[in-house]
């Protein structure tokens, strides 16, 4: 089992790097001249497409997607990203922005192997962008910036990548110049007609002040429960996935499907309480509904994730809050568009204490709390929350 790398393949470097079992199985012992390579279990394949399928299909499949449909979108979104070469790098990127209108990830509603090969392509040409252009560009740049969050820093590092800092607030308007000159019945170049600044006066006092301002995404619009573990099996057609039972203080407890398999053994699954974001749309993984996520944290370099442990004493149903949000009301169910949790995730981490919570913009924990007493790890400290 060996393969070798292309030099310039960013987006194969970081699929191994993500995926632990690979990056420790296979011995990459040279760097390709053009076309990275992988020989494993007898086959021997070519192209960051191939070497990247045949990695999902031995080490991860649920990668590949989870259904036939999605893993023909999976194909098409690969196949795409591999036809836009670094001078068409412009062209992806507001294809990907369209497509994310509606949208989290580029297939369905979870990570795949469409997001991760086309986060390694379009890397540079991200960073070469100006903060006007990502403004312009929200659907791609919050996408962006959900899966640079997803992959833990470690495998980044060892793709040769780094975060890049994401600003999608409106960059500050350039100061205008009034001419002082001339006579004072001028105006100035481009300035607008009276009756015209009147009239938009008007319309403005016509608009109700909603649809002036977006209203703000603030962490209490998601609704984090405590949950606990009733009954978890090995998903029936996807070797990486659990599908658990868990009781949230509901009339029947919520099924729930979990990439956990690599990270938790079984019996560590069972009996468990967690923290489970509730209002995600439902998703269908591998012919299995799941109805929540559960809240994990996951070590700098990849390799450790854990539960977010509510403190002792809680139990199923009670109410997750952030520190500082404690009135504020969740939303029955996140809408795709609004892009709740993709703004809030890159922010949610544990401290040195392994205390769990969010970072605002002023870089201010807000602790994670069940009924004031915080929400905690085992082990893993400045861990990313997902």
């Amino acid at each position: 089992m060996s393969a070798s790398i292309s030099s310039n393949d960013s987006a194969l470097k970081l699929l191994l790097a993500f995926i632990p079992e690979a990056e420790q199985a296979l011995s990459v012992d040279s760097v390709a001249d053009q076309l990275s390579q992988l020989s494993l279990n007898g086959h021997h394949v070519e192209g960051t497409n191939a070497v990247a399928l045949l990695l999902a299909a031995t080490y991860n499949e649920s990668l590949a997607g989870a259904t036939d449909a999605d893993k023909a979108e999976v194909s098409q979104w690969m196949t795409m990203s591999a036809r836009h070469g670094p001078s068409e790098r412009q062209i992806f990127a507001q294809t990907i922005n369209d497509h994310l209108a509606d949208k989290t990830y580029l297939v369905s509603n979870y990570l795949s192997l469409a997001d991760l090969i086309a986060f390694g392509n379009v890397y540079a040409f991200m960073e070469s962008l100006s903060g006007q252009k990502r403004f312009n560009w929200s659907g791609f740049s919050r996408w962006f910036d959900l899966i640079q969050h997803t992959v833990p820093a470690g495998a980044l590092a060892k793709a040769g990548l780094k975060l890049i800092e994401i600003d999608l607030n409106a960059p500050a308007p350039a100061k205008k110049q009034v001419a002082t000159t001339g006579s004072k019945a001028e105006q100035p170049t481009g300035a607008e007609p009276k009756a015209a600044k009147q009239d938009k006066k008007e319309k403005e006092k016509k608009q109700p002040a909603a649809a002036k301002e977006e209203a703000k995404i603030v962490p209490s619009m998601i609704d984090l429960r405590v949950g606990h573990i009733l009954d978890v099996q090995k998903h029936p057609d996807a070797d990486s996935l659990y599908v658990e039972k868990i009781d949230v203080g509901e009339d029947e407890p919520r099924t729930v499907v979990s990439g956990l398999v690599r990270f938790i053994p079984i019996e560590q699954m069972q009996n468990r309480d967690v923290v489970l974001v509730c209002n995600l749309k439902p998703a269908a993984m591998r012919g299995v509904k799941s109805f929540a996520m559960v809240l994990c944290a996951t070590s700098s370099d990849g390799n450790t994730v854990e539960f977010v442990e509510p403190p002792k004493g809680s139990k199923p149903g009670d109410r997750v809050y952030f520190e500082g949000y404690e009135t504020g009301t969740p939303e029955e169910v996140l809408k795709p568009k609004q892009k709740v949790f993709e703004t809030i995730q890159p922010g949610l981490f544990t401290d040195d204490n392994r205390e769990a919570g969010w970072y605002d913009e002023q870089k201010v924990f807000h602790k994670l709390l069940v009924r004031g007493q915080v929400c905690t790890t085992a082990t893993v400290v400045k861990g990313s929350l997902k």
